[in-house]
């Protein structure tokens, strides 16, 4: 009985990896996710930054 569950892997597994569309739909949404990530970091970091008038009135008093 022990020969019969150790010898069993999931098919689905091997299945999915076999077809192409799978594989560059999980490309897509991965890159989709990394440019969201990038964007918001990128806002995030931009929008801490004063605005060059506002550095520019520091540097004048």
């Amino acid at each position: 009985m022990d020969t019969l569950m150790t010898n069993q892997r999931p098919l689905w597994k091997d299945q999915f990896w076999e077809n192409p569309w799978d594989q560059g739909g999980l490309a897509v949404i991965s890159l989709f996710i990394i440019v969201v990530l990038l964007l918001m970091s990128f806002a995030t970091v931009f929008g801490a930054l004063p605005t060059p008038e506002k550095a520019n009135r520091f540097e004048e008093s």
